[in-house]
């Protein structure tokens, strides 16, 4: 029996929440980016994120079931959404503020729409959705600013988080393709596989003496770990069973208010007009991109 596809507020409800969630780990990363190597971040917030998975699964008596079955798709999991672009993005937010970099990385649905013209064959954009990456892609380019024809420092982090979303693009459109749902045993895999990957880097570029720090940073840490990066993952992975990948990719529309908000209130970091300016531009070619005819 096929399980019909979520829409309307059992959609937006989901992806509000996961958008959230994911929104406010900008700000939080920004905090502690100064603080701490980028590789010593991961690996802690990878750490925190894998304790955080395993204790509620053993909880809940779900660790049950083969596991090497789901060791393929918690490596590439692990990599796409885990090491690679929470490394990518602890490097970036040492040179963007919060709320550009959310807006940046809002364009991911135009890199998974991107990725799906030539994965997914019954989810490739059209001429509306050719027009919204174009779009999309021109909003990020007005985000960056002068800096980006200087190869200033917001350039920089404008392009890790990109590459990040790159990343992202390419575990979304896996899972989909996959159809591996939200099995406990991929969700914890790709936690621990995050966490060992980001601390076996982080031995040689940055030394033990790198994870020497205050009780504040690692409140921080866990809280990025558990609400910011094992909650809505666990519910991301989810919602990919039931819904169109371009549809659940657009938790992006949801993170930038919130990266903005939080950036706000912690940082007191405001967007310049510019950036605002081309975050409705990326936004508005997400949504052309994305939505249906």
């Amino acid at each position: 029996m096929t399980v019909p596809l979520l829409s309307g507020p059992a959609l937006w409800w989901r992806l509000l929440v996961i958008g959230g969630l994911w929104g406010s780990s900008f700000p939080l990363l920004r905090l502690i980016a100064a603080e701490m190597s980028p590789f010593a971040l991961a690996a802690v917030r990878g750490g925190f994120a894998a304790l955080a998975v395993l204790a509620f699964l053993a909880v809940s008596g779900q660790l049950k079931g083969p596991i090497r079955r789901y060791a393929l798709p918690a490596l590439v999991l692990g990599t796409c959404n885990g090491w690679a672009p929470n490394l990518l993005t602890a490097f970036a937010l040492g040179h963007i503020q919060a709320a550009p970099a959310a807006l940046i990385h809002a364009g991911t649905p135009l890199l998974v729409a991107l990725i799906a013209t030539v994965v997914l064959r019954e989810e490739r954009p059209g001429l509306r959705g050719l027009a919204g990456l174009l779009l999309g892609f021109g909003g990020i380019a007005v985000i960056l600013g002068p800096d980006a024809l200087s190869g200033g420092a917001s350039l920089t982090g404008g392009l890790l988080i990109l590459l990040s979303g790159v990343f992202y693009a390419a575990g979304t459109v896996y899972a989909r393709k996959a159809r591996i749902g939200g099995a406990p045993q991929i969700v914890l895999g790709q936690q621990v596989v995050a966490g060992l990957a980001a601390g076996a880097l982080s031995l040689p570029f940055s030394g033990a003496g790198a994870y020497a720090q205050p009780g504040w940073v690692y409140g921080v840490l866990a809280l990025l770990g558990v609400v910011t990066s094992a909650l809505p993952l666990t519910m991301f992975l989810r919602l990919l069973a039931r819904a169109r990948v371009t549809d659940a990719s657009m938790v992006g529309y949801i993170q930038p208010p919130f990266a903005a908000a939080v950036g706000a209130l912690l940082l007191g970091e405001f967007p310049s007009p510019l950036v605002l300016v081309g975050g409705g531009i990326v936004l508005a070619g997400v949504w052309l991109a994305t939505s249906r005819r």
